[in-house]
């Protein structure tokens, strides 16, 4: 990692004159994988790789590579020249952006956490492998942890740099015909509850036994974090990037000021020093700035690039992605205001309802009303006068997620950083009117 800089210097020589942008993402993973109670696999990764972007006179081109020698750089530069020469002039084209003052955001990185080795890994996966053995359940998923290094520079003289670490523990119990799921994601080890973790996911498994179905339609649901986190990224995604926005394609166009959802729901992007911080600037090497997208269901902004910007007449919140990207700027750092409660509160406070653990397979339907489908996964309950009285078997929801976002009834107090198409501060939620449209038979 330490070789970053001194590369994007040759870059920017070999680009002869012509504007030049390096992207270089350094990454270090490590993954123990267990399955039938047996680790069945153990794997480590290092790779660096650079995405150089070439501009001139409203040309533009782009090449990528992960050989840094002499000869190497030679021949893609070469190349990328030559494509640029040949490219047809866009009278759009933004030039690359000049160094600005960035924020130093949250110190995201821990040593330990990035060099945990195997041995560590293996004990946790061995930790519930034994539980499970010893109760009759078979336990799989996954310990991994890494580290990632994110630089952006120019030729103008940006040169913009992040690090941090990761770690993740993410299990999935059987228990005959039960299934539970637990998962956690760190920057710091000393933050993930292994056994906590562990427990949840065993205690679900057995609960759910014996599932029954029970008839497609309306209720009210009670969404664990994970889950409620699945539907707030698809809002998000799908509802606050500046390209859908401008180009009229996202339900919050034409709505900006105006309460759209329910008063209980506040969702902020910020990358900084929020619950869910990350990268500090974005692909442009642009500070990204804290954007209130929600305000007590009052849809308050989107977010932008700068040529998102330019077309909307307003400046860049600094949300650019790695060009070429389809979906232009995204808001991947949310964080929803807690509310008051716990989840238990929530099941409590629940006359009749389904309480969903995990959706997997979620997608997409209809981008305008941000209507989505998927399915509930590794536990899902039916409850009754506050408690919960049976387990069910899986239903597929289809759902618009600005009707959903309409009904909330309440939110919990602890919100928990879930990844989600980015990452997500996220407390658990009831909502109520919620579609599901079929049942399955698992």
């Amino acid at each position: 990692m330490n070789n970053i800089e001194r590369v994007c210097k040759k870059i920017f020589r070999l680009a002869k004159g012509v504007q030049c942008e390096v992207l270089a993402e350094a990454r270090e993973s490590a993954l123990t994988r267990f399955a039938d109670n047996v680790i069945s696999q153990n794997v480590a990764s290092s790779s660096l790789n650079f995405s150089v972007r070439l501009l001139d006179g409203g040309r533009s081109a782009w090449t990528s590579f992960n050989q840094t020698d002499d000869a190497s750089l030679k021949g893609a530069l070469a190349s990328a020249l030559e494509i640029l020469r040949r490219q047809k002039k866009d009278p759009a084209l933004l030039p690359l952006a000049k160094p600005r003052a960035l924020p130093a955001g949250r110190n995201l990185f821990d040593r330990e956490t990035a060099e945990l080795g195997p041995s560590f890994r293996a004990r946790k996966a061995g930790e519930l492998a034994r539980a499970c053995r010893k109760a009759g359940q078979v336990g799989c998923g996954t310990v991994d942890n890494g580290a990632a290094e994110i630089t952006i520079a120019n030729n103008l003289g940006l040169f913009a740099r992040h690090r941090e670490s990761s770690v993740k523990h993410s299990v999935t119990v059987r228990d005959r015909d039960g299934f539970g799921w637990a998962e956690q994601h760190a920057h710091d080890v000393n933050e993930i509850d292994f056994r906590g973790l562990n427990e949840t996911a065993r205690a679900k498994a057995a609960a759910g036994r014996g599932p029954r179905w029970i008839k497609p339609g309306k209720y009210t649901v009670i969404l664990e974090p994970a889950a409620a986190a699945s539907l707030v990224s698809g809002l998000g995604l799908y509802g606050f990037g500046g390209r859908m926005y401008t180009e009229g394609r996202s339900f919050a166009a034409g709505k900006l000021g105006k309460r759209a959802l329910s008063p209980l729901l506040s969702v902020e992007d910020n990358a900084i020093d929020g619950a869910s911080a990350g990268l500090p600037f974005d692909y442009e090497g642009q500070p990204r700035s804290k954007v209130t997208l929600i305000e007590n269901g009052v849809l308050r902004a989107v977010v932008h690039d700068r040529e998102t910007a330019r077309k909307a007449g307003t400046a860049s919140t600094g949300h650019a992605l790695p060009r070429p990207s389809y979906m232009g700027p995204l808001p991947l750092n949310l964080a929803i205001k807690p509310g008051q409660g716990s989840l238990a509160d929530l099941i409590k406070g629940t006359e009749r309802g389904i309480l969903v653990t995990q959706f997997h397979y979620t997608n997409i339907l209809r981008t305008q009303a941000v209507e989505m489908t998927g399915m509930t996964r590794n536990g899902t309950f039916l409850v009754e006068d506050g408690r919960i009285v049976c387990p069910i078997k899986n239903m597929r929801f289809t759902q618009s997620l600005a009707e959903a976002f309409n009904n909330i009834e309440a939110v919990s107090a602890l919100a928990v950083l879930v990844r989600e198409r980015g990452t997500i501060s996220c407390p658990a939620m009831r909502l109520s009117g919620f579609n599901f449209s079929s049942s399955t038979n698992f």
